[in-house]
């Protein structure tokens, strides 16, 4: 397929739209009926739970029929801790002299089964998937709601100094397997919002569109599906300049070639970060490698015809 500078500027309108208002309503009233089902659970009674959403859908990068819901319940009567890496050792003991252990039963076991019971007992065995590793599913249905997952999670704590007071907030989710993840949503929100403020809508606009074309490439068989938060990450990166630049045509292709070059190298992109801005983009933890990331890019030029 041979794409025209007409072509590619209609294609990119349609791609940057956020979800339809209809879609909207069903996502939000997925998390509505979570938040029921939380709620109307007996064991949760008198407890400190958070419920919010996160991932594209809190974030506004969601695209038109990809819209499943991230929804965090998180338990606030206990959290887990670090410290920032700039804290002495002699400033780590006097903090953790201000920490109490916690006591009670909320092991990470005890919150998901708890949490399973309680969107079992509201969508019933049939619509819920429990296999994941992470999340536990709620199937979509036709019409009314979109699939959601629901991530059982606890309050997350990196103290900046001795004094516990001073703190950034981030959620901590255990595996099934005992494996550990940081996640730091609400840092993830503010910077986001703040680039896109910054850019006249064009981080979120080109966000979208880098999800449609993966979409686009995955239906033709030309790249394998990667986790849609990689793409957020990946335009995070791109300079605001760049973002802002002429038509969408021409910010898009902007985008792809500042990426590209980096990707290419072999330390290019060592100082990328995630949104949140504490966690680098690429690690031995991460779901995605740079290749994963190249490979993408590349052929996102290619398809868009970017390249002679």
């Amino acid at each position: 397929m041979s794409l025209t500078g007409t072509d590619r500027e209609s294609l990119l309108s349609q791609w940057i739209k956020p979800s339809s208002n209809s879609e909207q309503e069903r996502q939000e009233r997925a998390v509505r009926m979570i938040k029921d089902a939380i709620k109307a659970h007996s064991a949760f009674d008198g407890v400190n739970i958070a419920i919010y959403a996160k991932g594209s859908y809190a974030n506004n990068t969601n695209v038109r029929k990809d819209s499943d819901v991230d929804i965090v319940v998180e338990c606030r009567e206990c959290y887990y801790y670090d410290f920032d890496p700039r804290v002495t050792l002699s400033d780590r003991a006097s903090a953790r002299q201000s920490i109490s252990p916690y006591r009670g039963k909320w092991t990470a076991d005890v919150w998901r089964t708890e949490v399973v019971s309680a969107v079992k007992n509201k969508f019933g065995e049939a619509g819920v998937d429990i296999s994941g590793n992470i999340a536990i599913n709620i199937s979509e249905v036709a019409g009314s709601r979109p699939s959601a997952d629901v991530v059982p999670s606890f309050e997350h704590r990196r103290f900046l100094c001795a004094d516990i007071a001073n703190l950034c907030p981030g959620s901590h989710v255990v595996g099934k397997d005992g494996a550990e993840v940081v996640n730091w949503p609400i840092q993830q929100l503010e910077n986001g919002r703040r680039k896109n403020t910054r850019t006249g809508g064009r981080y979120k606009h080109m966000v979208r569109a880098l999800k449609n074309i993966e979409n686009v490439l995955v239906n033709h068989g030309l790249l394998q599906d990667l986790p849609s938060y990689l793409m957020e990450c990946l335009v995070y990166n791109v300079a605001d300049g760049t973002l802002k630049a002429g038509s969408l045509d021409d910010a898009f292709q902007g985008v792809l070639l500042e990426l590209a070059a980096p990707l290419a190298s072999t330390n290019g992109t060592d100082h990328w970060m995630e949104p949140n801005e504490i966690k680098h983009l690429f690690s031995e933890q991460q779901k995605w490698t740079t290749e994963d990331a190249r490979r993408l890019i590349c052929t996102s030029l290619q398809f868009m015809g970017y390249l002679d």
